[in-house]
């Protein structure tokens, strides 16, 4: 009896430590993902970075840094609501490979080239909406 309640505790244990790390291994694999495919978001704070004086630009950053590993930890477990270990594991060799670290790279360059037209076309937006809030 005792060995049957020893091996089933020992059975539930292990289990639980596999899931565990099978957990562990999905999110740092979500917050790669995150962090590799995060080209708005710093083309976003690179327009930030433009506000920021010169002599004080590196005290942002460093305190910036936390803040931004936090953000990237909740993207990375949203992330998580949507795809599976192994679909993020796809994305990841997708990120890895040629054309999509063009993608990447092609991605950050036209946020921050369309970021005007967006503005505008919030500019040009903003009276229609007007007219029809009312």
């Amino acid at each position: 009896m005792k060995k049957t309640i020893l091996l089933t505790v020992a059975l539930c244990l292990g289990t639980f430590i596999s899931v565990q790390a099978q957990d562990e291994a999905f999110k740092e694999d979500a917050l790669k993902l995150t962090k590799m495919s995060s080209g708005a978001v710093e083309a976003n704070m690179s327009q930030v970075y433009t506000m920021i004086p010169e002599d004080n630009l590196e005290a942002f950053k460093k305190e910036l840094k936390p803040v931004m590993e936090d953000f990237y930890v909740k993207l990375a477990e949203k992330s998580m609501e949507y795809y599976s270990h192994d679909e993020i594991k796809k994305l990841l060799d997708f990120y890895n490979s040629d054309i999509g670290q063009k993608n990447l790279e092609v991605q950050e360059k036209m946020t921050k080239e369309t970021m005007g037209m967006a503005q505008e076309l919030n500019m040009k937006l903003m009276p229609l909406i007007q007219k029809y809030s009312k």
